[in-house]
């Protein structure tokens, strides 16, 4: 017998989404915090060349996180499983670019 309340917000979709996008806010977030003296275009350069955007952008995805426990606890299964997808996928583009 499933006792779980149904919801909208309980979508593989809604998770992946909040997925890609927290690590992304996070990132500008911390750019207009810090950096907002400097250029945007010139700030990823410079990170870029001194080869730290990676680890970087690793950082920022954190976030997701709090916003996995947060829809773990409220029994958002599907959602919680978006948000671990859209960090693996973080993490396998940070790893390919460490190979390459």
């Amino acid at each position: 017998m499933n006792l779980r309340k149904s919801s909208n917000n309980d979508r593989l979709i809604v998770g992946f989404t909040i997925g890609l996008l927290v690590p992304v806010i996070f990132f500008l977030i911390v750019y207009q915090m810090k950096y907002s003296n400097m250029e945007f275009m010139t700030y990823i350069r410079s990170i870029w060349k001194m080869k730290i955007f990676m680890q970087i952008l690793s950082v920022c995805v954190f976030p997701n996180l709090g916003f996995f426990f947060l829809f773990y606890r409220r029994k958002y299964d599907m959602a919680a499983r978006g948000v671990i997808l859209a960090t693996f996928i973080y993490a396998f583009a940070v790893l390919i670019a460490k190979l390459l």
